[in-house]
């Protein structure tokens, strides 16, 4: 299933609310664990480039409230952009090639850090497809639904509130269900090329050019949750 948002207000961006502070509620259990909160301050999240289903570079930490991602070859490391020209791939085909260069000038996203809230523009004038479970429960979607995002136009792909209250509910139903939130960390994004129930690609890995977003404060959170359960006990062999 894929979805479409277009404006959402007169210039086409999702207004960003800033105005709430976020902290793990009382309800989660928690435990005392070190923890470098200059290093979670510095680092929001990890990015990876794929091509198909290689990786192509090294991960990106993301420092920066504001990073693009665009497809230009810009060589110096200023820690608000990442150019994708600069990736090179011996493997790498035709088709491939043809999209990266239609990547222009790709996606921007902005993390807010006083609510964990984080937004993707397209800048690209070829749309941008994203896979977000934390979004698509906001928006009552099928969890793997990938929206397209077209040209100027914003959303709200993470909200930290959301991930709060869902993290609570599940840290009293176990350590499955709070495993499962895990999905719910890292971002699926496409350029150009979508994938899903509608397009001939079906899985992400079959896009020509995507990255992967890795948000470190619901992890670090998770982590800390998980760190207090044991997991379902069920029988598991070297050979099941």
């Amino acid at each position: 299933r894929t979805n479409q948002f277009n404006n959402y207000n007169s210039n086409g961006i999702e207004e960003m609310d800033t105005s709430q502070k976020f902290d793990i509620p009382p309800g989660v259990p928690t435990c005392l664990v070190p923890f470098d909160k200059g290093w979670d301050e510095q680092f929001w999240a990890t990015i990876s480039y794929y091509e198909l289903n290689t990786r192509v570079g090294e991960q990106v930490k993301v420092s920066s409230s504001t990073i693009t991602i665009d497809g230009f070859t810009d060589p110096c490391i200023n820690g608000s952009k990442i150019s994708l020209g600069l990736f090179s791939n011996v493997n790498r085909n035709s088709t491939i090639e043809n999209t990266r260069r239609h990547i222009g000038k790709g996606v921007k996203l902005t993390y807010v850090r006083s609510n964990g809230a984080l937004f993707a523009q397209c800048e690209s004038d070829s749309a941008i497809f994203v896979q977000s479970r934390n979004c698509n429960y906001i928006n009552g979607f099928h969890p793997t639904t990938v929206v397209k995002i077209a040209n100027k136009c914003s959303l709200k792909i993470f909200d930290m509130e959301i991930f709060r209250k869902l993290l609570e509910d599940c840290s009293r139903r176990g350590f499955d269900a709070s495993f499962d939130l895990q999905k719910m960390t890292f971002i699926r994004l496409s350029f150009v090329k979508g994938w899903g129930a509608e397009y001939q690609r079906q899985d992400v890995t079959s896009t020509p050019c995507w990255i992967e977003i890795h948000l470190h404060a619901p992890l670090e959170w998770l982590d800390r949750v998980l760190f207090t359960m044991s997991p379902t006990p069920r029988p598991i062999s070297s050979i099941s």
